[in-house]
C-alpha cells in the first residue's frame, strides 16, 4: 500500500512529533512496512494489507505484553481507518543487522533469548498429533490440482506414513500441562543482531505451544550443522534423552508437513491468478526440498 506524506504527518501528530522523512521498508504476505524518522526518533509503521488475514491487532497486543528487550516497543494501534483505510500500528525501529555468520556467540545468545521468551507460559489442553497435522493435509487436498499427479502421489504416500506414525505416538506430548509463548517465525530476516543483543521482528504468527516448535524452526531455518545444534540445545537446556530427541524429530515432522501444505496452497493461489506466476518455480523448488526433507525425517523416526 502506498501512503502519502500527509498521512504520515497525521500519524506523527498522534505521536506528538514532527515528521522529518519516511521511506518504504518491505512488504510481507500480510502487511506493508515503512520507516518514519521524526525530530525525536525513528519508528516503523506496520500496515495491514491482507483483509483475509486480520492478525495485526493480535500482534500489537502481544508486543505490548512482552518482557522488555524481547521485541520492539509498540506505541499505538489504529483501527479507525481515518488516516489509512486499513488497520495499522506504530512500533520502535530496531537498530541492527541480520546475522550473517552463525558463530558460537550468536547461537549461545539465541538459545538464551529463546529460553527467556519461553518462560512466558499458560495452561494448555491435551495435545494430539493427529489433530495437529489435519490442517496441513487439508491444504494439500484443497489445492491438489495445482501440482503434478506424480508430486501428489509422493505427498499422499508420505502423509500416510506420517498418519501411521502419529497414531502410534499420539500421546508423546500428552503430559504437557503448559504451553510457552513462541515467536513461530524464526527466519534470519526476522532476527536483528548487533553483536551483543538479539531482538526479533514480525510477531504476527506468535502463539502459545510447545517450545520444540521454535527450537526446530530456528535450527531448520538457519541450517545449523550438527555441532551448532548440539551447542544451541545445550545452552537452551533441552534434554538429550532418547525421548527428547524423538520429540524434536516429531515437531520437525509436523513443521515440514506444514511447509508442504503452505507451498501447495501458494501454488493453488498462483493457479487461481491470486499470486504472481513468476513465483511458481521458486515455490515448486521449495516444495520438492520439503518433500525430500520429510522423507528423511520419517526414515529417521521409523528406525
Amino acid at each position: 500500500m502506498k501512503i502519502t506524506k500527509k498521512q504520515v504527518e497525521q500519524i506523527c501528530k498522534k505521536l506528538d512529533e514532527d515528521l522529518v522523512k519516511f521511506s518504504f521498508l518491505a512488504s510481507g504476505n500480510h502487511n506493508d512496512n515503512y520507516a518514519i524518522q521524526t525530530t525525536k526518533k525513528k519508528y516503523v509503521l506496520r500496515i495491514e494489507n491482507n483483509p483475509q488475514f486480520k492478525n495485526l491487532k493480535k500482534e500489537y497486543n502481544l508486543l505490548k505484553s512482552l518482557k522488555s528487550g524481547l521485541g520492539p516497543k509498540v506505541y499505538f494501534f489504529d483501527k479507525s481507518h481515518k488516516i489509512i483505510p486499513t488497520d495499522y500500528f506504530v512500533e520502535e525501529f530496531v537498530e541492527g543487522k541480520y546475522p550473517k555468520k552463525l558463530n558460537d556467540k550468536f547461537i549461545t545468545l539465541m538459545a538464551k533469548w529463546l529460553k527467556k521468551l519461553h518462560q512466558q507460559k499458560k495452561p494448555c489442553k491435551k495435545h494430539s498429533m493427529l489433530n495437529a497435522i489435519k490442517p496441513y493435509f487439508r491444504n494439500v487436498k484443497t489445492h491438489k490440482e495445482a501440482i503434478s499427479i506424480e508430486t501428489a502421489h509422493k505427498i499422499d504416500a508420505l502423509f500416510k506414513r506420517v498418519t501411521h506414525f502419529c497414531k502410534k505416538n499420539d500421546g508423546i506430548f500428552a503430559g504437557r500441562k503448559e504451553a510457552c509463548l513462541l515467536h513461530s517465525d524464526l527466519s534470519r530476516e526476522n532476527i536483528i543482531y548487533d553483536g551483543k543483543n538479539i531482538r526479533l521482528l514480525d510477531w504476527e504468527f506468535s502463539r502459545y505451544n510447545f517450545p520444540e516448535w521454535d527450537l526446530v524452526y530456528f535450527m531448520q531455518s538457519l541450517r545449523l550443522n550438527l555441532k551448532q545444534k548440539e551447542l544451541f540445545l545445550k545452552i537452551y537446556g533441552y534434554p538429550t534423552s532418547k525421548t527428547g530427541k524423538k520429540r524434536l524429530l516429531i515437531i520437525s515432522l509436523l513443521n515440514t508437513c506444514g511447509d508442504i501444505g503452505y507451498s501447495v496452497w501458494r501454488l493453488g493461489l498462483v493457479k487461481l491468478g491470486k499470486l504472481n506466476k513468476k513465483l511458481k518455480n521458486e515455490i515448486s523448488k521449495r516444495l520438492n526440498l520439503d518433500i525430500n526433507r520429510l522423507t528423511k525425517i520419517i526414515e529417521a523416526l521409523e528406525q
